[in-house]
């Protein structure tokens, strides 16, 4: 008799564990909530996302490091070093990174202040909460008084904090369960960035679900950028050479499905759209290979603009345009300092990497590009801004031209045969 007691007490504990396990299965497999948008919003979003822009300049904002003598604090300075002088300029829309992960400079609860109180002193964007403002709110606030769209830019998986451990944020220091690694891993690919975070987390997407968040619900800005280009490792079989299967892919979409829902519910209660941007490998293959299952976001609508490209190019921009536009997602050429100026000129400057820009411009526009996408290039003043954003300002681009990969050995070092992916020459 006390067998068969202890027998149905075993058992009830084994489906007591099993209903447990089931419930923990089934909250990570539950599908995102359906974003709840009407009809009129869905159609001003639509109307929004084709909205014209020739340059989108990417601003990593370091608009506020460091001083010159006798210079003031203040938010004019702020803008004068990278905004104000784009005023009449091509650009037509910002896209501004306030930090890395988790470590930004604008006024939030979910996040820490990037540069207060640590030895990023260099740093002063904190000092203009001290003035009752903050670096995303003068960007928004300029962008609106000169007919720019000012989009809030998270580089998904930052990951520069693995060389300079200065930038590694609280949230990293206190979760290394939440990271690929730890200092001093050496992995084979991933870029070897052992502080990337590991979205194959639910805390982790969580986290990031959760900064989005407390951007789109508290700042005027007209949209997000996904940035996943900066760096492109999301997921630890990358790291070791091992695939990316396809429930990694799915993981992430569920999180741009929420991300969807949200920006969707924020649209309605705001009564204007909030859009989602993203910025990607131009080959597919490549981008699933990672865990960024692109084609499919775009055919259930969770993206709204897109834009190919950084370190090396795969493809024609022909394929990347006809991808997004079979979908009605426009289309923007990622033209990156990262990309070309290495691959030509090192100084960053000068007649020959301007003709650079100019012919990759030339291609894209061709291609039937939406419009220019800059990265890497912040000096407002700088002639490109008044040249990219359209074919009939460009230069020098009769002459026959080789389009830049980049390096296939950096292509390997981040995804194991990445480089398999390239569909067209160049220099490496």
């Amino acid at each position: 008799m006390m067998n068969n007691r202890l027998l149905l007490l075993l058992l009830g504990s084994m489906i007591a564990l099993g209903l447990v396990a089931g419930f923990q299965a089934s909250a990570e497999e539950k599908p995102a909530p359906a974003a709840k948008e009407s009809d009129g919003m869905k159609a001003a979003r639509k109307a929004a996302a084709h909205k014209k822009r020739r340059i989108i300049m990417n601003n990593d904002g370091n608009d506020a490091r460091g001083v010159k003598e006798g210079e003031a604090k203040t938010p004019a300075s702020f803008l004068a070093r990278r905004s104000t002088p784009l005023i009449g300029s091509q650009v037509d829309a910002i896209f501004y990174c306030t930090g890395v992960f988790n470590s930004y400079t604008q006024r939030s609860e979910e996040t820490e202040l990037r540069g207060h109180s640590d030895q990023y002193q260099v740093d002063w964007a904190w000092e203009l909460i001290g003035q009752g403002t903050d670096s995303l709110t003068l960007m928004t606030q300029f962008g609106h008084e000169h007919g720019m769209e000012v989009f809030w830019s998270m580089r998904m998986n930052d990951t520069h904090d693995s060389g300079d451990q200065a930038l590694l944020c609280k949230w990293k220091q206190e979760h290394p369960e939440y990271l690929m690694g730890k200092k001093g891993d050496k992995f084979p690919h991933g870029g070897r960035r052992w502080s990337a975070v590991n979205y194959g987390l639910p805390e982790v997407r969580e986290k990031v679900f959760r900064i989005l968040r407390d951007v789109c619900s508290r700042y005027d800005v007209d949209g997000v950028e996904l940035d996943f280009y900066r760096h492109p490792v999301y997921f630890k079989p990358q790291m070791t050479g091992d695939p990316v299967l396809q429930e990694h892919c799915d993981r992430m979409t569920d999180l741009l499905q929420r991300i969807r829902a949200m920006t969707a519910e924020i649209a309605e209660k705001r009564g204007r759209p909030m859009l989602v941007a993203v910025r990607v490998p131009d080959s597919f293959g490549f981008a699933k290979a990672i865990g960024l299952d692109v084609e499919r976001w775009m055919k259930e609508d969770l993206i709204d603009i897109l834009t190919g490209t950084c370190y090396f190019r795969f493809e024609p921009w022909e394929n990347l345009v006809a991808a997004g536009h079979k979908y009605n997602v426009p289309v923007y050429a990622c033209l990156s300092g990262s990309r070309l100026v290495s691959a030509k000129e090192p100084e960053r400057s000068g007649p020959d990497t301007e003709a650079v820009w100019h012919a990759e411009a030339a291609l894209a526009w061709k291609a039937g590009v939406d419009g220019i996408y800059t990265f890497n290039r912040f000096n407002p003043s700088d002639r490109l801004f008044w040249a990219l954003g359209s074919p009939e300002t460009l230069t020098n681009v009769e002459a026959p031209y080789q389009p830049i990969t980049g390096s296939k050995k950096s292509m390997d070092a981040w995804l194991k045969g990445g480089s398999r992916f390239v569909l067209l020459g160049g220099q490496e």
